[in-house]
C-alpha cells in the first residue's frame, strides 16, 4: 500500500508539473507549439578548458547555424573544470589543462547570447564547474545543475591579479572583480556572493526574508555557506538549488525538459545537427594543431642554430607554429600558457625577423624553401 500511494503521489505530481506552462515558453514565438531544441557544449568530454575548449571564436560559429535552424529553445550544457573530481584542490591536474580568462574574450562570449541569439530562450544546465566557467554559468537567470554538479569558485583568482607593485595589483584585483560581478549581475546575483566565490578570505552566510535570500559577507546569517578564510565559496547541486542558484536538478535532457514544464518538445536539431558536433569538431581541431604546433616547435630548436638551411627550415617551423596560431587562438592561449605569457604571435613574427637576419648575413636567402649554403 505504502508503494501504491507513493506511485499515486508521483504520478499526480507529474501531471501537475507537466501541465504547468514553462516560464520559457511565454517567450517563444508559438507558445503551444513543442519547442525544437538545440544544445551547445560548453567543453565536452572530459575538455572544458575556459580559454581555449571555450572560446569565442567557436560560439560565433555556433551563432550562425542557430541563425539558420532557427530554434526555440537553446541548451547550454557547461562541463568545465580546473580540478578533477578525485582532488579537486590537490595538483592532480596538467597546469596546462587549468583555464585562463581573457576578460575580451569573456565579453565577447557572452555577448553572442546576449546581443547575436539574446532572442532565442536559453537555459544554463551545469554538468559541472569549478573555476572560471562558474562565471559564465552564473550569468544566466535561468540554470539548472546535474544531480552530483559542483558550483565552485575562483580559487586561482590572485594568480592573474599578481604584480610587484602593490598599487596596481590592488588595481588589477579591483578590476578582476568588477569583471566577475559583471557577469553575475546579468544573472541576478549579489556582489556579496561574487566577492566571496574570489577572495579566500571573504565569508559567506545567508538569511531568508519570507521569499527573499540576503547574502551576507560575515556568518551572522541562518545559513553558513563559507566561514573558512583559506578557501572561497563553494556550492555543490543540492546548496545551490536550496539557496536560489539554481532552479533544479537534472541528469539528462529529458529531465531538464521535465523540470522546465514541457511535456514534449522537437529533438530532431540534436541528432548531430546541433551544437554538439561543431563544438565536438572545433575542440578536436585546436587540440590537434596544438600538437602539430608542438612538432614545429621542436624542428624550430633544432635547426634554428645551423647553416642557412637549417635557418629556413626554423623560419618555416616558426611560420608553421604562426599559421596555427592564426587559425585557432586557442593554440596562442596554451602558447601564453606553456611560456609563462612571452610566447604569442608577436614573439613568433620577431623570432622569423631574427632568423632572417641571420640568414642575410650568413649569405642566405632566409626564405622558407632554403637558401645557400654556408
Amino acid at each position: 500500500m505504502r508503494f501504491l500511494a507513493t506511485l499515486i503521489a508521483f504520478v499526480l505530481a507529474s501531471i501537475v508539473v507537466a501541465d504547468t506552462p514553462s516560464p520559457m515558453q511565454a517567450d517563444q514565438k508559438d507558445p503551444a507549439k513543442p519547442p525544437k531544441i538545440y544544445v551547445i557544449p560548453f567543453g565536452m568530454d572530459g575538455k572544458g578548458q575556459v580559454g581555449t575548449d571555450i572560446h569565442s571564436s567557436i560560439y560565433e560559429k555556433v551563432a550562425k547555424d542557430v541563425k539558420a535552424k532557427k530554434p526555440d529553445l537553446l541548451i547550454l550544457k557547461l562541463e568545465s573544470y580546473d580540478r578533477k573530481r578525485r582532488d579537486w584542490l590537490g595538483d592532480d591536474t596538467s597546469r596546462e589543462e587549468i583555464g585562463r580568462f581573457d576578460r575580451e574574450d569573456a565579453r565577447n562570449l557572452r555577448r553572442v547570447f546576449t546581443e547575436e541569439l539574446g532572442d532565442i530562450p536559453q537555459v544554463m544546465w551545469v554538468k559541472d564547474s569549478v573555476g572560471f566557467g562558474t562565471v559564465f554559468a552564473l550569468a544566466w537567470p535561468h540554470m539548472y545543475t546535474a544531480g552530483d554538479a559542483r558550483l565552485y569558485g575562483l580559487a586561482r583568482a590572485n594568480e592573474f591579479t599578481q604584480h610587484p607593485d602593490k598599487e596596481v595589483q590592488r588595481k588589477f584585483e579591483a578590476a578582476f572583480i568588477s569583471i566577475v560581478n559583471g557577469f553575475l549581475k546579468e544573472g541576478g546575483h549579489s556582489d556579496v556572493l561574487g566577492l566571496s566565490m574570489i577572495r579566500p578570505e571573504k565569508k559567506l552566510s545567508v538569511t531568508f526574508k519570507g521569499r527573499e535570500i540576503e547574502w551576507l559577507p560575515d556568518t551572522s546569517g541562518q545559513i553558513v555557506v563559507d566561514g573558512d578564510e583559506a578557501r572561497v565559496a563553494n556550492f555543490d547541486a543540492r546548496l545551490a538549488e536550496d539557496l536560489g542558484l539554481s532552479r533544479g536538478t537534472a541528469d539528462s535532457v529529458e529531465d531538464l525538459m521535465f523540470q522546465l514544464g514541457y511535456r514534449e518538445w522537437d529533438d530532431s536539431l540534436t541528432k548531430e545537427q546541433d551544437g554538439t558536433k561543431l563544438v565536438g569538431d572545433y575542440i578536436k581541431g585546436w587540440r590537434a594543431a596544438w600538437t602539430d604546433s608542438l612538432k614545429a616547435w621542436g624542428e624550430y630548436e633544432q635547426n634554428s642554430g645551423g647553416d642557412s638551411k637549417g635557418i629556413a627550415r626554423a623560419i618555416k617551423a616558426l611560420e608553421q607554429v604562426k599559421a596555427a596560431m592564426n587559425k585557432y587562438p586557442a593554440v596562442e592561449m596554451r602558447w601564453k600558457i606553456r611560456s609563462g605569457g612571452g610566447l604569442d604571435k608577436i614573439a613568433v613574427d620577431g623570432l622569423i625577423k631574427q632568423l632572417r637576419e641571420r640568414s642575410k648575413g650568413a649569405g642566405g636567402s632566409g626564405g622558407a624553401s632554403g637558401g645557400k649554403g654556408s
